[in-house]
């Protein structure tokens, strides 16, 4: 039965309307897809930037942390306190192995004796301060190398303390075991005398010397680290381990009797002084009522490991935004 014919107007408006409902089919599915596509993109988004203490890198809060800056603002009372470290240690090492693991200019002087006095070249003093010279030369090239890194970042502060932390527990743990030897009585562990003064008990090196010289290679190479940080932060004038030239700097100071408050760099410097004394005082009454040095080892050991701390809480360099 043929179909009825439609006039060509209705024909025309009823392919039309076809037209526009499939296009509006066309249009619905595509805005449906880009709507699940927008949606599946933020949920993405969300997972990696809504995860708590992480920033848009992955990074946790401690890897955040140990990349930023630390501020220098009274950062100088870290170093200060280092002085007195040394003090401790020097006059501990001193009473026990008659050397210096600090002061380098009192080894250098004890290593001429031993090229030029032959009664102080019978003991093994001068060989002592060989050693401490040449770790604390060998330490302060690694340690100054923290410069390629960035010296104020708070994990170059955190990791060097904490080396020197290391290397003092470790010196402190071969004494505390009986490995090695610090007593500071009348007889070192060496037979000497064990004050630093040659004598004729003074006996020539032999086996039990030799280990003396690793905790002192140990204690002498992290001292040069604290000096490191000290010169790379731009505190100059309290390097932690050098008093000579303080002294000069301090007693030439055109402004040494200026108000407290009007010059900070002489007040480090009369403060440094302070705490190398206070330390050798400390040190000294305990070589004396211990026996020992490794009581003294352990104090510096634990001050280090609060230093490393406290660079990781330490408030954070603020950056001033460059103009656009």
């Amino acid at each position: 039965m043929a179909s009825p014919k439609l006039h060509p107007a209705e024909s025309s408006r009823r392919s039309s309307s076809e037209h526009s409902q499939g296009m509006a089919a066309a249009c619905h599915d595509d805005c449906v897809g880009t709507s699940t596509m927008v949606d599946a993109g933020h949920g993405a988004d969300t997972a990696v930037q809504g995860t708590p203490n992480r920033d848009e890198h992955g990074r946790g809060w401690l890897a955040q942390r140990l990349e930023g800056e630390v501020t220098l603002k009274h950062a100088d009372i870290i170093f200060l306190f280092c002085y007195f470290l040394s003090g401790l240690c020097d006059s501990s090492v001193f009473r026990a192995w008659g050397c210096f693991v600090s002061m380098q200019t009192g080894n250098t002087v004890f290593l001429g004796l031993g090229a030029s006095d032959y009664a102080f070249r019978k003991t093994s003093k001068w060989l002592k301060s060989l050693v401490s010279i040449c770790s604390f030369v060998i330490g302060s090239c690694v340690f100054s190398m923290s410069r390629w890194i960035g010296p104020q970042k708070r994990r170059t502060l955190v990791s060097t303390f904490a080396i020197q932390c290391a290397l003092l527990i470790i010196a402190a743990s071969l004494l505390q075991s009986g490995a090695i030897s610090g007593k500071t009585g009348p007889q070192s562990s060496s037979g000497g005398s064990g004050s630093g003064i040659v004598t004729a008990d003074d006996p020539q090196p032999d086996k039990a010397m030799f280990l003396e010289l690793v905790p002192i290679a140990l204690v002498a190479f992290q001292s040069s680290g604290q000096m490191a940080a000290s010169r790379l932060l731009g505190f100059n004038e309290i390097p932690t381990t050098v008093l000579t030239s303080l002294y000069y700097d301090l007693a030439s100071d055109p402004g040494l009797l200026l108000p407290l408050s009007q010059n900070v760099k002489r007040n480090r410097r009369l403060n440094a002084a302070i705490g190398v004394i206070a330390g050798a005082i400390f040190g000294g009454w305990l070589a004396r009522a211990t026996g020992g040095i490794e009581t003294a080892l352990w104090i510096a050991a634990a001050s280090k490991f609060v230093i490393a701390n406290s660079w990781l809480f330490w408030k954070g360099e603020q950056k001033i935004p460059s103009p656009v």
